[in-house]
């Protein structure tokens, strides 16, 4: 039996890892997946990919993706802010969130979703699996520094990538294994020299990230690593080329894996917890 044959009868529990722009590629993973027949479990995500993981568990196919990634700018999803916490704000990527999802709640998902971030305060990383979808989404996706910090309960969160950009052990406690990670940001890094404070900050981000990116996709059966060589984090025409290479990278790694013994799910403290190897539940926000 191959690898799709078994993922076929299995399905497959998804995590989805940050990378701005990036995220786009994460399209042309689920349209391999849905060319394939491999039914998705549930799906944890961070930054880009809780984006693109909560579409999925909305409903929503890789060609409604598509078609609206090419029509994406900007502006649809920050606005200039005067700087105190960051740079831009996410109000406008929360409310077209709220206007794309189609659901305005967790519990209104069609598969098990998790978003995760980190709590800038207390440095804990928090999963978010309950409650209102957008704010936890905006949250996930608010690089520190850039964007300004979003508030979930009391707590400032910001992009859950300072601690577990690729949420492989999210992924499995959420919908069992096997688990096919996503990861974005940890490839050879081909030198582009930062041209404003926004490359400066999202470099930085990406290099502090880089030891998580490793220990999640460690974590998983599965691992696709797509070849983005120099395609930025800002650049939202390259649409194509970003959903190509995901395909390409997602295909070569379900022909390359060969799967062990699949583990199964465990139990998963309660939505809005503090989750991390080293801590224990901590108390809902």
């Amino acid at each position: 039996m191959t690898t799709i044959d078994r993922l076929r009868a299995s399905g497959v529990s998804l995590a989805l890892g940050g990378g701005a722009a990036r995220g786009l590629a994460h399209i042309g993973v689920l349209k391999v997946l849905a060319e394939e027949g491999i039914p998705v479990r549930g799906v944890a995500g961070t930054s880009a990919g809780s984006v693109a993981g909560a579409f999925l568990c909305a409903g929503r196919d890789w060609r409604w993706m598509l078609a609206e990634a090419r029509r994406l700018r900007w502006s649809d999803l920050v606005q200039p802010v005067v700087p105190r916490m960051g740079l831009l704000g996410t109000e406008r990527l929360e409310r077209l969130l709220d206007r794309l999802l189609g659901v305005q709640r967790f519990e209104d998902l069609r598969l098990p979703f998790a978003a995760v971030a980190v709590d800038i305060t207390t440095g804990e990383e928090v999963v978010l699996r309950t409650g209102p979808l957008a704010p936890a989404i905006r949250a996930s996706c608010s690089v520190p520094g850039i964007f300004a910090p979003a508030v979930i309960g009391g707590r400032l969160l910001v992009d859950g990538g300072l601690l577990n950009d690729v949420p492989a052990d999210v992924a499995r406690a959420l919908a069992g294994g096997p688990v096919l990670a996503v990861g974005l940001n940890g490839g050879v890094r081909q030198p582009v020299r930062p041209r404003s404070i926004v490359d400066v900050l999202t470099s930085s981000f990406a290099i502090v990230a880089l030891h998580g990116i490793q220990q999640g996709l460690g974590g998983a059966d599965i691992v696709v690593a797509p070849d983005l060589g120099r395609m930025g984090y800002r650049d939202l025409r390259r649409v194509d080329q970003l959903v190509a290479a995901g395909e390409r990278a997602a295909r070569e790694a379900l022909a390359a894996t060969v799967l062990l013994p699949v583990q199964g799910a465990v139990q998963l403290p309660a939505l809005g917890t503090v989750q991390s190897p080293a801590l224990g539940p901590d108390r809902a926000p």
